[in-house]
This record gives structure tokens, C-alpha cells and sequence, in this order.
């Protein structure tokens, strides 16, 4: 077997990112390499290199093809609410089914690629009805992607059998056996019924940082 070729064919740039999600997928960003993918791949680790230079660009080019998978809708033709919701599922569900994305998109040099910056690009025009400054729209985006990703680790990190998925509901749920006899106010909130499941904790948290980009773009319209 030819070392530019592995047991399905010729190696492409292609075949070889997806590899190296396959490897990132089961075991975490760590444990991709350019000898591991070339493993994967049946083929030897120094023919990976006519078509990635190195593993950063490797990294790179994964976190471009998770984000090319999403294709965003017409922004006009919904309010900048059900846009900004739209991102936040999008990058969600990336995280949870990828959760290496969450170190890649914070480590890799260059941080992004073609696909990111559409997704950046689609959400700054989705901003625009709000008549807010760019360099505000771009703060507004970044808390809200600060947010989906803080939300991504507390779920990944709590997951286990039996474990809620609802950070609210956990927490309330691992503090009911507490003794919060000096702690009146948490005492108080813990004993509360267990909110209605129908509720979505994570697009009403959304909500909490959009009503605040709403507040802010009455203020600069004043």
C-alpha cells in the first residue's frame, strides 16, 4: 500500500480532518495527533503532511468543518431575538455532540476560519435592527457566546447517570440534602418545587443576556 494512500483510497484533506474528529470525538482534543490520524487512516503519519501542515492547522480545519455543517436561515427574515437564538443552538449543539470545540475555539492560532467568521458575520447583520454601535453588537455576541460555552461545561461536566441536565434542577437536586440551617435565603430557594420541565433553563438564560442588549440598544438610541 502506497504511503499517500490509506485502506478506503487516497488521502485527501478531507479524509483526514474527519479522522481526526472521529479521534477527537472519542477521546478529547488531546489525544488527536498526526500519528494517530494517520493510524486511523492506515497510512503513514508523514504523507498527512502534503495536506496539513501541522496539527494546528489540523485543529483548525475541524473546527471549520463542525461549523460549516450549520447553515444559517435568512436573517431578515427573523427578529434579531430568533436569531441570536438560532446562533445559540447551533454553537449548543456543536458543543455537546463536539465537546472538544470548547477548548479548540479558545486555543487554535489562527481562531478562525471561513465558516466562523460567516457565523460572525451573520450574527453582527442580525444585530443590526437594534441600531447598536458594531463594536457593541460584537461585545453583545461575545457574552452571549460566553455564555452558551459556560452552560456547555457545566452540562458535560455534570453528566453522569442519573444527572439532570438542567444546571437549576442539579444544583437544587445535589443542595437538598445540605443542612442550610444558616443559610435561610438558599434554605428557602432549595425547598421551592422543582420548576416545570416544559421550561427551557437554557434559552431563559439566553433571554436574561438579550434583555440586557435590548436595554442597551434603547440607551444608545437616545
Amino acid at each position: 500500500m502506497s504511503p499517500r494512500t490509506g485502506p478506503s483510497g487516497p488521502l485527501s484533506r478531507e479524509r483526514i480532518v474527519a479522522a481526526a474528529i472521529e479521534i477527537a470525538d472519542e477521546n478529547g482534543l488531546d489525544a488527536v495527533s498526526m500519528r494517530r490520524v494517520a493510524q486511523r487512516l492506515g497510512a503513514g503519519a508523514m504523507s498527512l503532511y502534503r495536506h496539513v501542515a501541522d496539527k494546528d492547522e489540523l485543529v483548525v480545519a475541524m473546527v471549520e468543518q463542525v461549523n460549516a455543517g450549520h447553515v444559517y436561515p435568512d436573517a431578515a427574515e427573523m427578529t434579531w431575538r430568533e436569531s441570536m437564538h438560532t446562533l445559540a443552538r447551533y454553537d449548543w449543539s456543536a458543543y455537546l455532540a463536539h465537546p472538544w470545540m470548547l477548548t479548540a475555539t479558545a486555543t487554535v492560532t489562527p481562531p478562525f476560519g471561513t465558516a466562523s467568521l460567516a457565523a460572525m458575520e451573520w450574527a453582527l447583520t442580525a444585530l443590526e435592527p437594534l441600531g447598536l454601535p458594531q463594536q457593541e453588537a460584537a461585545r453583545a455576541v461575545m457574552t452571549m457566546n460566553n455564555y452558551v460555552q459556560g452552560s456547555a461545561r457545566v452540562v458535560l461536566g455534570a453528566r453522569r447517570p442519573g444527572a439532570d441536565d438542567d444546571p437549576g434542577r442539579s444544583w437544587q437536586q445535589r443542595l437538598g440534602e445540605v443542612d442550610l440551617t444558616e443559610f435561610p435565603r438558599l434554605r428557602q430557594l432549595i425547598d421551592q418545587p422543582l420548576r416545570d420541565r416544559e421550561r427551557d433553563w437554557f434559552d431563559e438564560g439566553l433571554d436574561v443576556i438579550l434583555d440586557g442588549v435590548q436595554a442597551r440598544s434603547l440607551l444608545a438610541r437616545e
